[in-house]
């Protein structure tokens, strides 16, 4: 069945040439756009780049360097490190138009993948570049350098070229720029003749008592939407509004409107955040710019010429309508992107709850399932689906359910509590505490993880043994041994920032082993997760065991610690009794075996 009514072909023609607007402002969206790339080394941002500009942390310690080292005498090397796409290039051009008297003083190198020669390779040009800041050169050069470098760049060159440039070497290293870590912030020291910001130490969203938050992703989303005469995606929409009259099912024109909804922005934000989290990932701004693109405009419809579209829009049956809009489309295409994967994963449709399935029962069994969506979910929803009951009576049960469940999701994530993620909750809050050195959270961490190492193999039901894997699996016998796993940590005073930008998005910790011997563990958010299920009685299995290995050596070496010497505890498998024997060795020489 068509969704729309019989349209004249001269308004079809009329709506052709509107919504041609409308989708070349949209274009500019995406990462193979003109307007996705920025030259660092001038001031290139057209209007519609410096509309959507947000000043991010980094943005603002970036500029405050260049602005103290713009009046030093001596040679100054700034190294602006990141990664790929992460917006390095697009606030160096930002800079050079705001400050550029600041800027003027310095020799931009925007891209240090490139070489200037074709007959000589990058690490050739950056050698020339950097020939004032070799360690013979670096005390007498006057030279002022703004050095845009990814982090596999700056170690490849310094791995090759290195031998001449120590100093570097030397500051790269003891700021741990190459390293998973998060230095100490110091400040500004004018003597010094390198300086650096890494923009791997910032992130996409920030720390706060009430969750992670965005304001580069929600501000993005704001932009996009505002009705500012500087939003000219939002006046081409304003244009095709107006021509439209409601008059067809235009899947595009529902997707951007979906995102006029403050709430609806607010939780794509944090199914990004969320994403992010999971799955480590870099996002980058133009990135992020994309997948906007990609859930307002469906790839099905962004190669169709206007023609094309038109028809495409006036022949439309409901189930492939309702498949475009955002609700749906979100989750069903994780081949699109790192970010529809990762967010596939977070559908709602995946995490069955017993109050939602009990109105799914009734959505099987009644002939006006438009009643049951008008109990559940809020009006506006409702309403900005023109025709429900059309376009529910024309599409399968599974569709009328999976709609439900998701819609029902943007309606009442932020109201019910069986939407919520309890998990995912408390691993920001512990991120946050940990961040700001908050003692207590620290402790839990640390706690926390001493229980997975103890119950890892098997609870022993005993403070401080750990079952021990020896040869093949015993079926009748269980090796335990003591062990008492020792947090090293060196006290800070806490920071308490109600708004954390620069963070490590992992906890590290450290035992000691020996005197001189630490073990450092990293712990994210999926070992995190396997941690919780541990501590609530979960026993980890093959698989488990495969994905998590680093930590499994790290247990290993610390219920193998001083192996020659600790007892060992043998105990029969007899649920609810106690151990049976004890082996150990003797104080000058020997081993004793006895029954406890």
């Amino acid at each position: 069945m068509n969704l729309i009514f019989q349209i004249s072909q001269e308004y079809l023609i009329e709506i052709s040439m509107i919504n041609s607007n409308f989708l070349i402002e949209l274009k500019k969206l995406r990462e193979s756009s003109k307007y996705a790339v920025a030259q660092g080394n001038s001031s290139n941002l057209d209007s519609f780049k410096e509309y959507l500009h947000i000043e991010r942390p980094v943005e603002q310690k970036l500029k405050d360097i260049i602005i103290n080292t713009s009046t030093c005498t001596n040679a100054q090397l700034l190294l602006v490190c990141g990664n790929v796409g992460d917006g390095k290039s697009h606030i160096l051009s930002y800079l050079n138009g705001i400050i550029p008297d600041k800027m003027q003083h310095f020799v931009i190198h925007n891209d240090a993948t490139e070489s200037h020669n074709p007959n000589e390779t990058s690490n050739d040009t950056l050698f020339r570049l950097l020939n004032g800041f070799k360690d013979d050169n670096i005390k007498t050069s006057k030279d002022k350098i703004i050095l845009a470098i990814n982090l596999g760049t700056l170690s490849k060159f310094l791995e090759e070229r290195g031998d001449e440039f120590n100093t570097l070497q030397e500051y790269v290293d003891k700021n741990k720029i190459l390293e998973n870590t998060l230095s100490e912030e110091k400040n500004f020291d004018r003597e010094q003749n390198i300086q650096h910001v890494n923009f791997t130490d910032y992130h996409l969203y920030s720390l706060s008592e009430d969750g992670a938050v965005s304001k580069t992703i929600s501000s993005l989303f704001e932009k996009l939407v505002s009705d500012s005469k500087d939003n000219s995606i939002y006046q081409a929409y304003i244009n095709y509004k107006e021509q439209y009259s409601g008059k067809y099912y235009c899947p595009i024109l529902y997707n951007y409107e979906f995102l006029f909804n403050s709430n609806n922005r607010n939780i794509i934000t944090q199914l990004i955040i969320k994403s992010v989290i999971k799955s480590k990932e870099i996002i980058s701004v133009r990135t992020l710019l994309n997948y906007i693109y990609d859930i307002i405009v469906p790839f099905e419809l962004a190669t169709l010429s206007n023609e094309e579209y038109t028809q495409k829009i006036e022949k439309i049956e409901p189930n492939a309508y309702l498949a475009l809009l955002v609700p749906n489309y979100l989750f069903e295409h994780a081949e699109l992107s790192k970010i529809f994967e990762k967010i596939s994963e977070l559908d709602p449709c995946n995490s069955r709850k017993e109050d939602v399935d009990s109105i799914l029962l009734k959505l099987a069994n009644t002939e006006k399932p438009t009643v049951l969506y008008e109990e559940h979910i809020d009006s506006t929803y409702i309403q900005s689906l023109k025709a429900l009951d059309t376009l529910l009576a024309n599409v399968s049960r599974e569709e009328t359910s999976k709609l439900f469940i998701r819609l029902n999701f943007f309606s009442n994530y932020t109201k019910v509590n069986y939407l919520q993620d309890t998990t995912y909750k408390e691993y920001i809050e512990w991120l946050y505490h940990y961040n700001n050195g908050n003692i207590s959270y620290i402790q839990k961490i640390y706690n926390l993880v001493i229980l997975a190492i103890k119950k890892w193999n098997g609870d022993t039901k005993s403070d401080n043994k750990v079952i021990i894997k020896i040869g093949r699996q015993q079926n009748k016998y269980r090796i335990f041994k003591e062990v008492t796993p020792l947090p090293y940590f060196k006290k800070k005073n806490a920071v308490n920032q109600q708004l954390i930008h620069r963070f490590k998005q992992e906890f590290s910790l450290e035992f000691d082993i020996t005197l001189v011997n630490r073990l450092k563990v990293d712990i994210d958010y999926s070992l995190f997760i396997l941690l919780k299920k541990i501590a609530n009685g979960y026993r980890p299995n093959k698989k488990d065991n495969n994905d998590y290995v680093y930590f499994v050596q790290t247990i290993n070496k610390i219920t193998n610690h001083k192996s020659a010497t600790s007892a060992l505890y043998i105990d029969e498998v007899n649920v609810g009794k106690s151990i049976d024997y004890k082996f150990s060795k003797q104080m000058f020489d020997g081993y004793t075996f006895e029954l406890i």
